[in-house]
C-alpha cells in the first residue's frame, strides 16, 4: 500500500522535462526583451562594399598614404611571365632614387597601372611627368661624372650625359675649380686640351674609312683638368638634356603624349642614351609602335634591345615593356 501511494504521488518525469524547456523559453524571451531596450547599432552603406558596417569603433590597421602604392599587385604579361613587385624607391622611375639599373631599376619606377588605369594615365602623361620618372633612373644608369671627359663618339660630355661639346655650351657652363667659379680663360684652356685629344681620335679609321670608337674610360679624363661640376649644374644640364629629347620624341610621333608611360621611359632612354628614334634607324621598333604591338613576334618587346648597351639597361626596357597592361 505504501508503494503505491509513493508512485501516486511521484512526479512524471516527462512532465518535468515539459516545465523545464517552458523555463527555458521563459529566460530566452527576458533575455530578448532585455536587449530591445539597447541602442541599434547603426548600418552603413556604401557602394564601395556593401558590407561596409561603420560601428562607433574604427579599425585600427593603418591605411595606405598613397592610393597607387595601397593598388600595387604581381603583374603577368601575356606570355605568362610575372615581373617582381615594385619597391618604394622608385623609378620606378621613378620614383625618385631607384637602385642600380638592373631588373630592380625597372621595378623602381612609379608604380605601373592596371588596365583600368591605363587608358587616362597614358593621355594624362606629361613632359614634367616623364622627367620626372626618368630623372631618377638616369641618374643610376648613367653613373655621374663631375669632371669632363670623351664618350665613345668622342664628344666631350660630363655630368649625366650631358653633351659639352662645342665650346658656346661649354663656355656658359658654371664650372668650379676648388669651389670656386671658373673663369673663361680657365675654361678655354681646359676646352682646349680635350680638344686636341678629340681631333687626334677622329683620324683614326678603320679599313671602311669609319671612325674607331674612343675606348678610354671616362675616369681616365678626371685629372685632365680642374673643372667640375656641382650638382645643382648637374641637375640643370639633365633636365635642358631631357627636355630637348621629350620635344624631339614629341615632334617624332604624333601621339606620344598618349603613348603608356612605360613605352615613353624606353623611348626617352633610347634617345637620350643612343640617339634619334627615326624610321631608318629603328624600322622595325617603329612599325610595331605604329600598329600597337606589345609582345608579337615583331613586337615593341623584341625590339626595344641596343647594341652597344650593357645588359642591365636592355633587361630594364624590356621589362618596363612587359609592365604595359593596355595600349
Amino acid at each position: 500500500m505504501s508503494n503505491l501511494i509513493q508512485y501516486i504521488i511521484q512526479e512524471d518525469p516527462e512532465e518535468e522535462r515539459r516545465r523545464q524547456e517552458e523555463r527555458d523559453k521563459g529566460s530566452i524571451l527576458m533575455s530578448n526583451k532585455s536587449s530591445e531596450n539597447k541602442p541599434e547599432q547603426a548600418y552603413k552603406y556604401s557602394p564601395n562594399n556593401l558590407l561596409e558596417n561603420d560601428f562607433s569603433s574604427k579599425s585600427t590597421e593603418p591605411k595606405p598614404t598613397n592610393l597607387l602604392l595601397a593598388g600595387l599587385k604581381d603583374k603577368q604579361d601575356p606570355n605568362g611571365t610575372t615581373p617582381t613587385k615594385s619597391s618604394s624607391s622608385g623609378l620606378g622611375l621613378g620614383s625618385a632614387n631607384p637602385p642600380s639599373p638592373s631588373t630592380q631599376l625597372a621595378e623602381t619606377n612609379p608604380p605601373s597601372h592596371n588596365a583600368s588605369q591605363m587608358s587616362s594615365s597614358s593621355t594624362n602623361s606629361s613632359a614634367e611627368d616623364l622627367m620626372s620618372r626618368m630623372t631618377p633612373v638616369l641618374y643610376q644608369m648613367e653613373e655621374p661624372k663631375n669632371h669632363i671627359y670623351i664618350d665613345t663618339t668622342w664628344n666631350k660630355t660630363s655630368g649625366i650625359g650631358a653633351n659639352v661639346n662645342d665650346w658656346n655650351t661649354f663656355k656658359n657652363i658654371n664650372w668650379k675649380i676648388n669651389g670656386k667659379s671658373a673663369s673663361e680663360a680657365e675654361k678655354r684652356t681646359a676646352f682646349d686640351v680635350y680638344q686636341k685629344e678629340i681631333d687626334t681620335g677622329l683620324q683614326n679609321k678603320d679599313i671602311n674609312g669609319n671612325v674607331i670608337k674612343n675606348n678610354k674610360k671616362a675616369d681616365a679624363y678626371k685629372n685632365y683638368s680642374q673643372l667640375r661640376l656641382n650638382n645643382e649644374e648637374m641637375d640643370k644640364l639633365l633636365k635642358q638634356h631631357l627636355q630637348e629629347d621629350i620635344k624631339y620624341l614629341q615632334t617624332e610621333f604624333e601621339n606620344f603624349d598618349s603613348f603608356p608611360p612605360e613605352l615613353q621611359n624606353v623611348l626617352l632612354d633610347i634617345k637620350f642614351n643612343t640617339g634619334n628614334v627615326s624610321a631608318k634607324k629603328w624600322p622595325k621598333l617603329r612599325k610595331a609602335i605604329a600598329d600597337k604591338n606589345l609582345f608579337g613576334d615583331e613586337g615593341i618587346l623584341k625590339n626595344v634591345h641596343r647594341k652597344d648597351v650593357d645588359l642591365k639597361r636592355n633587361k630594364w626596357s624590356e621589362q618596363q615593356i612587359r609592365n604595359i597592361k593596355s595600349w
